[in-house]
């Protein structure tokens, strides 16, 4: 800007429109001899662009001159329709050409676009398109692409996301207004509205996704809703990505990922017990245990029905069997109910291949690594699995009381008789469950679609194998590429510094946290010398999960098979400075991207 100093440049532009500038450390990655530092740069309370470099210096003087560019693209200076307006969009800016043109001609506004002459970059790169939209007496950024619609399209998005930017335009999606919606759609409704509000500061390339998930906590006494946990992800891992420290992240469905967002809220709860703090979420029972306070319940939303038997649709299917709690399963032949497994060539999940006479079983490490198939099971055997054992998982089992789901709320293809099946009445169709340890039942949660039918499923129409969480505890995103279950950070391309990027809700670090809790709470017998050893010493659990697995077995839907037990044997042994450092870092913002 004028020659001068990036630096100078930006605080003296935050000065003249009154506004506060500043640059906070974000995070510090690489060894103690190479550091790379992100910065990011903020104009009063909107964060802008993160700078990236050797030295604090440099990567500052990245993020001002990154803001700067920002603000010469997308400073409107001949505006002069009202100062916001707020438009209906029914899937946050899925068809932004449509949209443009009605503002435009809601306002009387002159709207026009061109294409540049399209060039070769390079030998073997193809035809690249770029896209230029003039909206009134102002020209925006323009964009390329490989085709002249795409070119289009993601030019009249930056209008958009440019006007949005100044708060001249407002995204809003076509959803009922809360009053007067069904308990589904107010579920959808938040989940949505918060995830629009995760992703606002987060790259375009990273937030293209098929399915989000959340979890909304209820509290009975005043009637609140809360978002406790969001995720979105449609990918696993390879074989080949599988490791034996609990670092990774197997399963990145959205579903599974935000039930272990759920779990880092309930350890930051109790947590907040165990340092005397007052929690509106649990309480100590007469045992000692932790339970949920009266009044809270747990609602889960799924923007399309969870892969495996719940999405394994026959059509003309009628004949319904009992009444399981409101509940009319479908049972119709022998192959609904099947237990089924995700695979990287059929993402809805295929029965497992082999019927084995043993109730459950797991892969063989070697084997994957000489080629074979990593195999996940499905999300709706998952969630069936939550309905008997709960979601806290086996290492909060021993804790707290099992925790269990109120409502599932699905955003398309919700057909009642296959969802109530495959979430919980298969577990109970021709026999009951007894002898289940205290406090485990069987659940049947309250099943339901929202009332409008076309809930948006995706952001852009193309899967990448990016995902995203946010959990409340934490209170911020963290971005996770499916296919390796590590953090994505485009800075950091050598190996080691990569495998070091675990995500905050991979199975290791889930452990340093019940480690510490159980060092809190005095009970450090519960630790064992292993991840698979310490899981095993939650007895409830381990009974109730063998019950489950007979259950199916015996009821012909198959074995369960499960990830290779050499991936669930890391040790438990952390540094002594563990205890001392991460208990007060445990839930610090400033750690994750």
């Amino acid at each position: 800007m004028n020659g001068r100093h990036p630096v100078d440049a930006f605080f003296n532009y935050a000065q003249a429109r009154k506004l506060v500038g500043r640059f906070e450390v974000e995070a510090t990655d690489g060894s103690q001899h190479c550091l790379t530092f992100h910065i990011a740069a903020y104009l009063g309370e909107q964060k802008l662009a993160t700078g990236t470099g050797s030295s604090k210096k440099a990567a500052r003087k990245m993020a001002a001159k990154v803001s700067l560019d920002m603000f010469q693209q997308m400073e409107p200076k001949t505006l002069t329709w009202p100062s916001i307006v707020k438009v209906k969009l029914r899937s946050h800016v899925a068809k932004p050409i449509n949209c443009l043109h009605n503002f435009a001609q809601k306002y009387r506004v002159p709207l026009f676009f061109r294409f540049t002459d399209h060039e070769d970059s390079s030998p073997g790169h193809g035809i690249t398109f770029t896209c230029r939209v003039t909206l009134g007496k102002t020209t925006y950024p323009p964009a390329s692409a490989s085709s002249k619609k795409q070119a289009k399209r993601d030019a009249y998005r930056n209008v958009l996301m440019a006007l949005n930017y100044h708060r001249l335009y407002e995204f809003k999606r076509n959803l009922k207004d809360i009053d007067i919606c069904t308990l589904h759609d107010i579920i959808a409704k938040l989940c949505y509205e918060k995830f629009d509000r995760v992703i606002e500061d987060i790259p375009n390339n990273l937030t293209k996704w098929k399915v989000i998930a959340g979890i909304v906590m209820e509290s009975k006494s005043d009637r609140i809703f809360e978002v406790i946990s969001l995720a979105s992800g449609s990918r696993f891992i390879t074989g080949k990505s599988l490791t034996t420290n609990g670092k990774v992240l197997i399963d990145s469905h959205a579903e599974i990922l935000t039930a272990r967002g759920m779990r880092r809220f309930l350890y930051h709860h109790i947590r907040k017990l165990c340092q005397g703090q007052r929690s509106n979420v649990l309480q100590r029972n007469q045992n000692g245990k932790f339970q949920l306070v009266s009044g809270i319940k747990f609602h889960l939303y799924i923007s399309t029905v969870p892969c495996g038997d719940g999405a394994k649709f026959s059509r003309g299917c009628s004949v319904l069997m009992g009444d399981n709690d409101g509940h009319m399963p479908v049972f119709k032949n022998k192959n609904q109910g099947r237990l089924k497994m995700k695979t990287h060539i059929h993402a809805t999940g295929q029965c497992p291949t082999v019927d084995r006479k043993c109730r459950n079983t797991y892969q063989s490490k070697k084997e994957i690594r000489c080629g074979n198939q990593l195999r996940v099971m499905s999300c709706s055997d998952k969630i069936c699995k939550w309905n008997l054992l709960g979601v806290q998982g086996a290492l909060l089992a021993n804790l707290m009381e099992p925790v269990y789901l109120t409502s599932i709320t699905l955003g398309f293809r919700y057909k009642h008789g296959h969802i109530a099946r495959a979430m919980c009445c298969r577990l109970v169709k021709t026999q009951t469950i007894e002898n289940l340890p205290s406090g485990y039942k069987v659940n049947h949660p309250l099943l339901g679609g929202v009332s409008h039918k076309k809930t948006p499923q995706c952001r852009d129409g193309k899967s990448t194998p990016y995902c995203i969480n946010w959990n409340r505890a934490d209170d911020c995103h963290e971005t996770t590429d499916g296919s390796t279950g590590l953090l994505h950070n485009r800075e950091l391309t050598s190996s080691t510094g990569l495998t070091e990027r675990k995500s905050r809700l991979c199975k290791q670090e889930l452990l340093k946290f019940y480690c510490a809790i159980c060092s809190d709470v005095g009970t450090p017998s519960l630790v064992k010398g292993t991840y698979w050893s310490t899981k095993k010493a939650s007895t409830q659990y381990q009974s109730c999960r063998k019950i489950l697995y007979t259950a199916l077995h015996n009821q012909g839907y198959g074995t369960w098979v499960g990830v290779p037990v050499e991936c669930q044997e890391f040790s438990t042994q952390f540094s002594p400075s563990f205890y001392c450092i991460h208990a007060s870092s445990m839930f610090d913002r400033s750690n994750y991207y």
